[in-house]
């Protein structure tokens, strides 16, 4: 079902990388984890001048960071006035965090350099004038005008880093409720299941027989299988795997937190061996009908896994789009390939910058 639009984007706006390399006055970087690395990396790729780097008041500790000293902000202020720009490098969907941000864009300016999580090229005016076919094939897909704002607007928000851009938002069970009502779920599969949040969303809106939880790490698995335990209205079947494109063996960061993932790559994280299995083996006996994929940059690997059982299921799915730089275009037409007649919806959930952004293709 091709139920978007043939309309063309818009022209893209400037690069903030681009219009970063012209600011006259101080940049500052907010914020010292894996991030800040990143942004740390592209700007001196563009040859962009870092005056220093701040934290919250809770993280300053009299330290440095890539050689700068950890300021707070009101020393930046002391040392500057109001007149800076804020680079924002770390995310957060903590309501109370958000609010300090939102008050700081309020007083400074505020760029929100989104660089890729788990690899791909910087999404600056080369990528985009490069992609742009790719872009709009991609964006043509959705079903609504709001997923086409809201496509657009996630292509602006990785060109300006401006917060105005991640304004639309609304909670994962809203979402359920609102494209899957009426739908007849007897067994779903949370990859990523992390501690069983979006288990819990599930089971309160559609309603399943069974929910096959996929996590890898072994910190969450533990919170996880305890949900499991105390959830009455559905069986919740804890695996203890990660999801990928064979059955086998692969190299796990083991943090339990969200950036936990299979890339092997962290300067915080212990690196542990994990079996792996794919969708094809998973549901090899057993009919899904609907999918979440939240697996930190491995979607399109999964899908790739799961062709066979995508294919005879035709099962609803939520994917994320936000974990490398090419699942915006790429992971649409990959989806749109396996499941041709579904109708295609774009949502997120609130956060800073704009992660949790999600395709949610729809069983006609």
């Amino acid at each position: 079902m091709r139920c978007g639009s043939s309309a063309s984007m818009n022209e893209f706006p400037p690069s903030l990388w681009d219009m970063l390399t012209e600011e006259k006055r101080p940049i500052w970087l907010y914020g010292t984890g894996n991030g800040a690395d990143k942004i740390l990396d592209s700007a001196e790729r563009f040859g962009i001048r870092i005056a220093g780097v701040f934290a919250s008041d809770g993280f300053v500790r009299n330290r440095f960071f890539r050689g700068f000293p950890v300021l707070s902000l009101a020393e930046v202020r002391e040392r500057c006035g109001e007149d800076f720009v804020v680079l924002l490098a770390f995310g957060t969907d903590r309501p109370e965090v958000i609010e300090r941000i939102l008050e700081l864009d309020s007083r400074h300016s505020l760029i929100i350099p989104e660089v890729p999580l788990y690899g791909g090229e910087l999404f600056d005016s080369r990528y985009a004038a490069g992609h742009r076919d790719k872009l709009e094939h991609a964006r043509s897909l959705f079903c609504d005008e709001r997923s086409r704002t809201l496509f657009d607007d996630a292509v602006s928000f990785r060109l300006t880093g401006q917060l105005r851009f991640i304004s639309d938002t609304e909670s994962f069970d809203v979402t359920c409720a609102s494209l899957l009502r009426g739908a007849n779920i007897r067994c779903a599969v949370d990859g990523g299941a992390f501690r069983g949040d979006t288990a819990r969303q599930i089971a309160d809106t559609l309603h399943p027989e069974s929910i096959l939880a996929v996590e890898a790490d072994s910190h969450n698995l533990g919170k996880l299988a305890a949900y499991a335990e105390e959830e009455k209205r559905c069986r919740i079947l804890p695996v203890h795997a990660v999801l990928w494109d064979a059955d086998g063996t692969v190299s796990f960061s083991n943090g339990g937190s969200r950036g936990s993932g299979a890339d092997g790559r962290s300067r915080r994280r212990r690196i542990v061996q994990l079996p792996s299995m794919t969708l094809d083996s998973l549901l090899r006996d057993t009919p899904a009908d609907f999918i979440k994929l939240d697996v930190e940059g491995a979607e399109e690997l999964v899908l790739s896994g799961g062709e066979a059982v995508i294919r005879r299921d035709l099962p609803s799915m939520a994917v994320s789009l936000y974990h490398r730089t090419d699942d915006l275009w790429l992971l649409p037409l990959r989806i749109r390939s396996l499941l041709p007649e579904h109708r295609f919806f774009l949502r997120r959930v609130l956060c800073v910058p704009m992660w949790d952004l999600t395709l949610w293709a729809v069983r006609p």
